[in-house]
Parts: C-alpha cells; structure tokens; sequence
C-alpha cells in the first residue's frame, strides 16, 4: 500500500512537471511577454529600441510562430491567437499585435498571397470567378 501511495505521487509530480513545461515553453501567444518588455505606446502598440530583424529573433526564441512573413515594410509574426507584426520606426521599431482577423484585413497586401486563418473565412475561401475545380 505504501509503495503504490509513494508510486502513485511520483507519478502526479512529473504529470504536474509536464504540464508545466508544456505551459511555459514558449509556444502560445506572445502578447503578455511583448507587454512586459517594451513600451506601450496604445492598445496593442510598443516601441522598441532594436532594429526589427533583432526584437524578431528575440521574440520567436521565446515564441515560436505558426508562420513568418519577412517585408521591407515589416515581419509579421503569425501565431494562433495574434499576429504580431514588427515594423522599422526611426532607429527601432514598432510592435503592433492584432487578432488574426484584424491582421489579415489590415496587412493583406503583404500575407495575403501566403496566409489564410486558422479558422473561419479566410480558411475556406477559395476566390471567385468562372471556372472548373473548385
């Protein structure tokens, strides 16, 4: 009996050290570490010090993106829940993150070739027009 109780809460110890590390391995969204690193200029809206390419590659260490875009207007960052998008601004840059849908409607000249949603209209639209294998 005493060798199940000690078996059996071993067990509960690595179950709740998974799931912690699953928790806080960097995947998800980025928004609450954006918002603890660099100021907030508006809802949404920072300002960082670093060229783009720089607070980029600092972020996506530590969140890694479903899918990247790289502009000369910008990075956009695609996660589940946002869409972070790093732009160059004087000597920095700004961060702007947005829900999915909102991105997509206000960058779609720069992910609108490569991106669709996780969900929703964007993943099932398959454009217009006359034609046969739709």
């Amino acid at each position: 009996m005493r060798r199940a109780l000690i078996g059996g809460g071993l067990l509960a110890g690595l179950g709740g050290l998974v799931l912690a590390g699953a928790l806080f391995a960097g995947g998800g969204s980025p928004r609450g570490w954006i918002d603890g690193r660099y100021q907030q200029l508006g809802a949404g809206s920072y300002r960082a010090g670093q060229p783009p390419a720089r607070v980029a590659s600092d972020l996506v260490r530590r969140h890694r993106p479903s899918d990247r875009v790289y502009d000369p207007a910008g990075i956009f960052l695609r996660y589940r829940d946002d869409v972070v998008v790093i732009a160059p601004d004087g000597r920095g840059s700004r961060v702007t993150v947005l829900d999915p849908d909102r991105a997509y409607r206000t960058y779609h000249g720069y992910v609108g070739g490569r991106w669709g949603g996780f969900n929703g209209r964007a993943s099932t639209f398959r454009g217009g027009g006359p034609g046969t294998g739709k």
